[in-house]
């Protein structure tokens, strides 16, 4: 029951973005397309959660220790990605981001809003780690640099409710 839940969710939420043909295949996932890079949606029938997860850029062999502390400082208490959680392949240095939610705490306006937030995470991820692949920084996070706001209902990092 709850994957039907969560294509009704997913069609929702193209109604509401003017894509009247989004849906969620019978697996689940959903492929989208923001600002020429891909999000993607996943949905978790066992615990009847949804998963956000981004492929980010390939960690710069020369440089992939060093990226990877910078990566490994931004996933405490999620300081440095809003939420979600930055991973990676050692055996390919490709990254990514992910994020989680149970599906019953989501409508389409807020799957709407996650999805945005999420995205721009990934932006500023992708962003950081082509410049540290080029030779830039590879300083720790200041509380994600003033990228996007805190997932809605959560209080921003380095703050209290």
């Amino acid at each position: 029951m709850s994957l039907s839940s969560y294509q009704a969710l997913i069609a929702e939420l193209g109604q509401t973005l003017g894509m009247a043909d989004m849906a969620a295949g019978e697996d689940g996932y959903v492929g989208l397309m923001i600002d020429g890079h891909e999000i993607h949606l996943q949905h978790e029938a066992e615990d009847d959660a949804v998963i956000l997860f981004a492929r980010l850029p390939e960690a710069d062999p020369d440089r992939r220790d060093a990226i990877y502390a910078m990566l490994l400082a931004a996933n405490v208490f999620w300081q440095g990605t809003r939420g979600a959680t930055l991973g990676a392949d050692f055996d390919t240095g490709r990254v990514f981001l992910a994020d989680r939610r149970p599906r019953t705490g989501l409508d389409a306006e807020s799957l709407s809003v996650w999805i945005e937030q999420f995205a721009n995470v990934a932006a500023h991820w992708r962003q950081r780690i082509e410049d540290a692949n080029d030779g830039g920084p590879l300083r720790t996070p200041d509380a994600l640099d003033a990228a996007p706001a805190a997932p809605s209902g959560m209080p921003p990092a380095g703050s209290l409710a």
